[in-house]
């Protein structure tokens, strides 16, 4: 088969785009090129243009070929990165290949996958309560008294809505103010979520048998009467 002249560009892309997903995933070029109704050399061709794509090694098994080993890895707590090292590929064709049959790998930072945009209801509640905050005195136009019983009232509604899955960050500018307007109000409140814990890995990377600085400084010291 040959290549239609008719193609236009936004065709070509989407051929691309689709292509390049495809092969991640462990289909041949020629059969992407069959779905097509395109030569297979004019869609390598018109994929490797448009897109960055990672060679297979020759004899390489197609991850497509070997799904339900591929879910059982995920399943067992193996990450994309584990599994991509055994088929010899790259983590996107694994997240790809899962994503093909309805088994997208979860991510390993869940707060992440629960983010969300706010809903317009909640919009539409956070602005009611901000139009009965007081004008804020002695500040510019516009500005709200937000340390009122009225701002009280609304951090603890912006507080209900960013425990349900909605960043501080995105709920500020949602509301047409700055990035930490959110942060700054519950802040004042007293109601801003507790930071979460930060896991160290120094101690990983020091050998617990080596003494540090101060251990060995006190072992050389001279004794003091």
């Amino acid at each position: 088969m040959t290549p239609s002249p008719r193609l236009t560009p936004e065709q070509r892309d989407r051929i691309a785009a689709d292509a390049a997903r495809r092969y991640a995933a462990g289909e041949s070029w020629a059969d992407i090129a069959a779905i097509h109704g395109l030569s297979r050399e004019y869609v390598r061709r018109l994929t490797v243009a448009r897109h960055d794509i990672t060679y297979r090694r020759w004899g390489q098994r197609p991850i497509l070929d070997d799904l339900e080993e591929v879910r059982r890895r995920r399943a067992d707590g193996q990450t994309l990165d584990q599994i991509a090292e055994v088929y010899g590929c790259s983590r996107q064709a694994v997240r790809t290949a899962l994503e093909e049959t309805q088994q997208a790998a979860s991510t390993r930072y869940p707060r992440l996958a629960a983010r969300r945009l706010p809903s317009p209801a909640e919009l539409g509640r956070l602005r009611e309560l901000m139009e009965a905050c007081p004008p804020a005195p002695r500040a510019r136009p516009g500005a709200l008294d937000v340390r009122s019983p009225e701002g009280r009232a609304l951090a603890g509604a912006c507080r209900a809505v960013v425990n349900r899955g909605v960043p501080m960050e995105t709920l500020s500018r949602a509301l047409d103010h700055g990035p930490s307007w959110v942060h700054r109000l519950l802040q004042i409140h007293d109601l801003r979520p507790a930071p979460r814990p930060v896991q160290s890995t120094t101690r990983r990377t020091r050998d617990s048998s080596e003494p540090n600085v101060h251990d060995r400084a006190a072992d050389t010291s001279p004794d003091t009467p």
